[in-house]
């Protein structure tokens, strides 16, 4: 056949099909692919006969060949995959043909109804993305997507649509949808459903129709970040609520993950409801920095399964139903700006999933947590602290606040704003909080504080003058609202009713406990559900009490399978669910019923507890523990008995650490958390006698522990220790709100790594997070550390002991310590305890309670008293100067670091004639010369049992110096000295004197002294010849102040210090800081070390070296 007659021929078959199908000609390619010659014409009808051979070359999608040549070339044209960009904006463009674009591809009915039941209620056009992903999904890769796409549109009459598929014209021409979200549309949705909805508060837990807006109720909550260190978690107080959104990390990054945890009742979802409120509000006042979002989302994680999308969330939870807004767009404009969105998880600890890792479906909001998709957008999740660790790895990517709960000047806001103009009642219960003391810890969990203005509220009106004094502990106090509760529903009744509140709270107990017991934590029930547990009248009278609350919803078919659930209901029908009025209503009835077994069915009883293997699922059922004790003496005698098993089983091995204070800060903590819950639920049973001995299991031969002191436990404990029916079983306690130098726990690594810089950029970064007051402390702090790097053991732990330091700033905003300390040495008076320290925690008006007790002579059987660190001040020590003669068994007195009390110590020495001291720790209290001249001439009256004496950083002139010299060797039995630093006026000569009276102290072993502003040459020349002396020396450190321990030593001196020293024959550890020996002299020293067989030698003067220098391998060596 001719090239002519090829042409006519194509040119004739195009005609004779457009006539056919009546179709465009020029448009006829479209319908090629699935359409077979024969369908549309013959080829007789073109004059062809069937034995001819023929070649056709037309522009069709796959081209068409036909005849006996063994050798086709057709123009055969593929057409990759479509984009989901793509296939978004066709869905968005075909809603209304969905089903008929179905058949048209193959696409079975079946499939079809599956995806109409698990996408619709996203809108129409989200089922049809679906179906053409899956569509597409379900293609061989040799297919040619586009045309079989184009094909079926074309049958569906929308060949506009075709030829755009075709032509890959389905978005514009820079990548964007033709049809993009609506912003302004879908803020003006948000902001009706969160001004409208839910930022309204009940104003009556269990009454959700008597609401008030946020903004007449709400009051600013307390927020603490938890900044990382190389120890414990520093904790630093923010400025305000808003500062979550511009805080930044310690090295200057800002984070888009936030956590914000606290305990139940705190305030956590209110505060979520706040940042939408301040979002959602148009007027010109709102400055919050959330407002910087163009949208934000709020949804709570119980109304969420693990395979829920954030986009499907948003459709169903917080946009109408008839909204023009669709699922795609939605997700399209987040993923296309992240950095405009904000996305609020409310409840982490109340989302239902089967394990983080395990549940990250597709593009689900569980990715979204995991920190996998979306990285850039803002993300707020809150949660109970004890199911943060399921987060597991993606946690440190997180940076970390806690809700601590109202100050106490928000109390008395917000209580103010509770009772409005009934003023008399307002002050009337803000003084009952305050004389109380219930203002630090108890009331400060905002439901708590709703709680007891509702109860005031209640006596007021039933003219009932009680107080609230029964219901100081949780459970006393959820009890009363649920006979509050009670009250109320029979108030409205118009006949006699037999409403048992009992009965139904043990019902509703059953199905509590068995939602809430680890690893469960269901939230919401649908109401046949809670129907057949407790049945249909117990259900409606539940939430007519106000114990439920009553909710419609939509469930789907993959929930009802996720869940493990049968469900006859069609999928995505309305449904009515059911929840508590809050989770820790859910939680008493759980305790309730716990309680209820372990008086009438022990081995039920026994099967639940069984199940908390665990620590942490002991802690994630605490709070249902703590109400089962306080509803039940025997169910707090199982439960200890249960904790106390737990405890040897899980810590035994740890305990000895745990109790000198060497143990890892996580594990020390995990111990504490189980030490508490034991404390707390003794408090909430209030029991008194042999309870208290199945707790003392807790405390290996007497010995009390806790590292911080916040108001629970402080009352928990005293409340043990008020009721201890075995005197003398507690031996000693401890409460340190600061490690111990040298107790740091750092990983190697950090120890080698930690520089001068790093320590100093943290002191700037800190800096920068602080308030105006709070910075002048620590630009005060900052002056001293080059102090605090001296004082470290270890230079390279200076990052942490700066940290721990800068803690020690902050304790003046951590509530309720002054309470806690009085309440903890209020309940010492029958205990007759022998060890007393309490460390690092400042004690301020609570040292007037402790020198009271002894005044009355409460501690007799004190043989440990150590106050370190606590800010005692001039008048305590002279307080103590005056009564200490009432501890006739006092043995070891610390009262070190507080530098206030320096001029005090004079009169304390005066008084120490009257005991036994064999320790005297007063290092660090910088007592000027004249007061240690006082202390010098005491020292004969000390006794002759002395056999620790610290005196370092006080301050000794010449004539002190030489008084010093005379006295010290009448303390005979003395085995460690640390000497007073050297001032200005004190001389060589008089130096000398004090080093050669050491030499008279025959059980002397460990000497530190400080050349103080004497230069090093000299101290090294005065001392050389006195070490040969001290023959009976084990441990020495030497070391030089900041201004003095810049210049090197020659080497004749460092030579001769060196012989010196090799003539100890039994010292094995040295320790010297800022003294400069030359090189050549230190190798010295490290050889006689390995052939004396050193334990340590440490020198802190790493500036003196040559950078080529190579440091000594042997394990004794430290050079820092």
């Amino acid at each position: 056949m001719s090239s002519a007659g090829l042409t006519d021929f194509s040119e004739d078959i195009e005609e004779k099909m457009a006539r056919e199908l009546g179709l465009d000609a020029s448009k006829l390619k479209l319908m090629m692919r699935s359409t077979q010659l024969c369908d549309a014409l013959s080829l007789e009808d073109n004059g062809v006969k069937n034995e001819t051979n023929i070649e056709v070359k037309i522009h069709l999608a796959d081209g068409l060949c036909g005849g006996a040549d063994d050798n086709p070339e057709p123009n055969i044209t593929k057409h990759p995959k479509l984009s989901e960009k793509e296939l978004l904006s066709l869905a968005a463009e075909v809603p209304d043909i969905y089903r008929k674009l179905a058949v048209n591809l193959d696409v079975s009915k079946s499939t079809v109804d599956q995806i109409w039941e698990d996408h619709h209620h996203s809108g129409v056009q989200q089922v049809v993305f679906v179906m053409l992903i899956k569509w597409q999904q379900s293609q061989s890769n040799s297919s040619d997507f586009r045309c079989l796409l184009a094909d079926a549109l074309g049958k569906c009459g929308r060949v506009d649509m075709a030829e755009k598929v075709l032509e890959g014209t389905v978005l514009k021409p820079d990548g964007t949808r033709h049809i993009d979200l609506d912003v302004a549309q879908c803020q003006e949705e948000l902001r009706w459903t969160y001004l409208n909805r839910i930022c309204h508060l009940p104003k009556y837990p269990w009454d959700e129709t008597d609401c008030i807006s946020i903004n007449d109720i709400y009051t600013d909550l307390s927020l603490i970040l938890e900044q990382p260190t190389p120890c414990q978690p520093l904790k630093i107080p923010l400025k305000d609520q808003d500062e979550v959104f511009t805080h930044e990390t310690v090295c200057g990054n800002s984070s888009t993950r936030i956590i914000i945890q606290g305990e139940a009742g705190t305030g956590k979802s209110t505060l979520m409801v706040k940042y939408v409120y301040d979002w959602a509000r148009e007027d010109d006042l709102a400055s919050s920095p959330i407002r910087k979002f163009k949208l934000v989302f709020l949804l709570r994680l119980r109304d969420l399964e693990e395979s829920s999308r954030l986009e499907e969330a948003i459709m169903k939870h917080l946009l109408p139903h008839d909204t023009k807004i669709i699922a795609s767009q939605l997700r399209s404009f987040i993923e296309d700006h992240p950095e405009d969105c904000c996305v609020i998880l409310d409840g982490y600890d109340e989302f239902r999933h089967s394990g983080l890792a395990s549940a990250a479906s597709d593009r689900s909001i569980v990715q979204m947590i995991n920190n996998d998709i979306l990285r850039k957008c803002f993300l707020i999740l809150s949660s109970r602290p004890a199911k943060l660790s399921d987060l597991g790895k993606c946690l440190k990517e997180y940076k970390q606040f806690e809700v601590s709960g109202f100050s106490k000047n928000k109390i008395k806001n917000y209580i103010n704003k509770f009772f409005g103009l009934k003023k008399e009642l307002a002050s009337s219960l803000i003084d009952y909080i305050e004389s109380n003391n219930l203002d630090v810890g108890f009331a400060a969990a905002p439901l708590i504080t709703q709680l007891l203005c509702l109860y005031w509220l209640n006596d007021a009106k039933s003219g009932d003058s009680k107080t609230v004094e029964a219901t100081l502990s949780v459970s006393k106090l959820h009890l009363t609202l649920f006979d509050f509760l009670e009250q109320h529903y029979l108030a409205k009744q118009t006949t006699d009713s037999d409403f048992d509140t009992e009965e139904l709270i043990r019902d509703l107990g059953r199905v509590a406990l068995k939602s809430l017991w680890p690893p469960n934590s269901q939230l919401v029930f649908a109401w046949k559900e809670m129907v057949t547990e407790i049945g249909d009248d117990n259900v409606t009278k539940a939430c007519a009490v106000g114990l439920l609350h009553k909710h419609e919803a939509t469930q789907s078919k993959a929930y009802h399978k996720a869940t493990k659930r049968k469900s006859s209901l069609s999928s995505w029908k309305k449904i009515s669910t059911v929840e508590f009025f809050h989770t820790s209503a859910q939680e008493k009835c759980g305790g309730e019923y716990l309680a209820y077994l372990s008086e009438h069915k022990e081995e039920e009883f026994n099967i639940f507890m069984q199940a908390l293997k665990a620590p942490s699922d002991t802690l994630n059922a605490k709070m249902i523990l703590l109400f089962a004790c306080g509803a039940s003496e025997k169910a707090a005698t199982l439960i200890l008995r249960h904790l106390a098993n737990l405890f040897t089983r899980e810590f035994q091995p740890d305990l000895e650490q745990f109790f000198k204070g060497e143990l890892h800060f996580e594990r020390s903590k995990s111990i504490q958390d189980i030490v508490d819950l034991c404390l707390m639920c003794n408090f909430e049973c209030e029991a008194t006698g042999h309870l208290n001995k199945d707790l003392l299991t807790l405390f290996p031969e007497g010995r009390i522990m806790f590292s911080g002191i916040t108001p629970q436990r402080a009352s928990a404990l005293s409340y043990f220790l008020s009721n201890v029916r075995c005197p003398g079983a507690i031996k000693s306690i401890t409460v340190i709100g600061v490690p111990r130098k040298g107790n740091f726990f750092v990983p190697t690594e950090t120890m080698q790594s930690t520089s001068d810089r790093t320590f100093h950029k943290y002191l700037e970064a800190y800096s920068k997070l602080s308030g105006e007051e709070l910075n002048q402390k620590l630009q005060q702090f900052a002056s001293t550390c080059s102090e605090v790097h001296r004082a470290a053991d270890i230079h390279g732990v200076a990052c942490a002991l700066a940290s721990m330091q800068m803690w020690q700033v902050f304790q003046d905003w951590q509530k309720g310590v002054n309470f806690s300390i009085k309440t903890l040495i209020n309940s010492l008076e029958n205990i007759q305890t022998e060890r007393l320290m309490v460390r690092s925690v400042p004690l301020h008006e609570s040292s007037a309670v402790l020198w009271k007790l002894i005044e009355d002579r409460k501690l007799q059987e004190l043989t440990h008293l150590n106050l370190r660190q606590t800010g005692l001040e001039v008048e305590d020590v002279s307080k103590l100067a005056e009564c200490v003669h009432l501890l006739p068994k006092l043995k070891h007195l610390d009262i070190c670091q507080n530098e206030k009390a320096g001029g005090a110590l004079d009169k304390l020495s005066k008084s120490l004639s009257s005991i036994n001291l064999e320790v005297l720790d007063v290092y660090c209290m910088k007592a000027t010369p004249a007061t240690m001249k006082t202390v010098h001439s005491n020292l004969p009256k000390f006794g002759s049992q002395m056999k620790e004496l610290y005196l370092h950083v006080n301050y000794m002139d010449e004539e002190g110096a030489n008084i010093l010299a005379e006295n010290l060797s009448q303390l005979k039995h003395l085995t460690l000295i640390n000497l007073p630093h050297p001032d200005h006026h004190s001389s060589a000569a008089a130096m000398q004197r004090v080093l050669e009276s050491i030499a008279l102290l025959p059980h002397l072993q460990i000497v530190f002294l400080c050349a103080g502003n004497l230069d090093v040459q000299s101290c090294l020349r005065i001392l050389a010849p006195e070490l040969k002396k001290w023959q009976n020396i084990k441990e020495m450190r030497i070391a030089a102040v900041k201004e003095c321990a810049k210049k090197m030593v020659d080497e004749p001196q460092s030579q001769e210090f060196v012989k010196a020293i090799a003539t100890m024959p039994n010292l094995h550890t040295l320790k010297l800081n800022g003294i400069g020996l030359t090189v050549k002299s230190f190798d010295e020293l490290v050889r006689i070390g390995r052939e004396k067989k050193f334990q340590k030698l440490v020198w802190y003067c790493r500036s003196f070296l040559p950078d080529d220098y190579k440091i000594p391998d042997d394990d004794f060596v430290a050079i820092l």
